[in-house]
């Protein structure tokens, strides 16, 4: 007897335990347009309805009409239409059970470098930033050490915050896994970005894939220069607090005597290839157009560079067009060791003899 007696005090308190825990859950989840529920009433079972809330946030529930539940908790919703059902003396005491029978309201948009964007539902109350990042497959590995920006609403209030995803998984810093809630989106950036500009064959923003990154790999992050590029590459950022402006070399990094150009690049440089000046060749020369300039080029190499004169032209007979400081263009008979500026133009002229 007493052995039954203690089965059926285990049952009752698992049966007990089993009925308290949903309601813990109940007083945080909201519900939302597009949820899917269950509503009985105790001993009422043709008072049973599964429904989707409509988009307005409200269902039609028998005997009392439209009842506007979007944005309660469950258990709110469950006091409402107890209230409704008891002032229209339709229940006298009516227990009223709402079970979540999917939740599709509660959505969360997944965006940026994650393997699998979308919009995914949550499915509890409790679902925090590293559960949605799970979710969208996790994050690229371009993103590097990036960060998860959150937006939404927060006690009607615009709300954003910025996560390093990183720290979502280090020990004592669970307070960075905020907990999601439904209409938030989330974007996960990369981290540790540089920008690369100018005369490169891809211009853009990159994550540096280690800290140990120098100029010479993230130029090659981004398809290396153009055939219009200059010789110079500018690195603008800061160090140790102090505003950096360097211009460096391109070609020199490549060489082992001249490594020191080669810098480091840091979180947040801002790299610009600058275009090559050029000058301009015309008249009686094979190939006229336009050339780069190359370092301390003389006349007669640019005229090499336009493929030398034609049988009419002459080597004796050239004039240089050149913009001075006031914005005027003088014209000039060089010598073929005179070094050639940005923006001259050679003129070949036809000879007589």
């Amino acid at each position: 007897m007493i052995k039954r007696l203690l089965k059926l005090l285990v049952i009752f308190w698992l049966a007990a335990t089993a009925c308290l825990l949903p309601a813990a859950e109940k007083t945080d989840y909201r519900l939302a347009a597009s949820d899917l529920i269950r509503v009985t009433v105790f001993q009422n079972p043709e008072l049973t309805l599964e429904t989707r809330i409509s988009e307005s946030g409200s269902i039609t529930y028998p005997l009392i009409g439209q009842v506007q539940i979007g944005g309660l908790s469950t258990s709110e919703a469950e006091r409402l239409i107890a209230n409704r059902l008891q002032s229209g003396n339709f229940v006298k005491k009516p227990q009223v059970n709402i079970t979540l029978v999917e939740i599709r309201g509660s959505q969360v948009a997944v965006l940026g470098l994650v393997n699998k964007p979308g919009r995914f539902a949550l499915e509890a109350a409790s679902n925090r930033l590293s559960d949605l990042v799970a979710m969208a497959g996790g994050v690229l590995a371009s993103a590097g050490s990036g960060s998860a920006v959150v937006t939404g609403h927060r006690n009607g209030k615009d709300y954003r915050a910025e996560v390093d995803i990183a720290s979502l998984f280090l020990n004592g810093a669970a307070q960075q896994d905020i907990v999601i809630q439904g209409g938030d989106v989330i974007y996960v950036m990369p981290g540790n970005l540089v920008s690369v500009l100018g005369q490169v064959n891809h211009a853009g923003r990159y994550p540096l894939e280690n800290t140990g990154m120098r100029l010479s790999e993230v130029l090659a992050l981004a398809g290396g220069v153009t055939p219009e590029a200059s010789d110079i590459a500018v690195v603008m950022g800061t160090r140790n607090g102090q505003a950096l402006y360097k211009e460096i070399d391109v070609p020199s990094i490549f060489l082992k005597a001249s490594a020191d150009s080669n810098i480091l690049i840091a979180p947040g440089d801002e790299i610009y290839v600058h275009k090559a000046p050029v000058f301009y060749i015309y008249g009686e020369t094979q190939k006229p157009g336009s050339y780069r300039i190359e370092r301390n080029m003389t006349v007669i190499q640019a005229l090499a560079q336009g493929g030398g004169p034609t049988t009419r032209g002459t080597q004796r007979n050239i004039k240089l067009l050149r913009r001075i400081a006031d914005g005027s263009v003088v014209e000039l008979s060089p010598r073929l060791t005179d070094p050639v500026q940005p923006d001259d133009v050679i003129y070949v002229r036809e000879s007589l003899f």
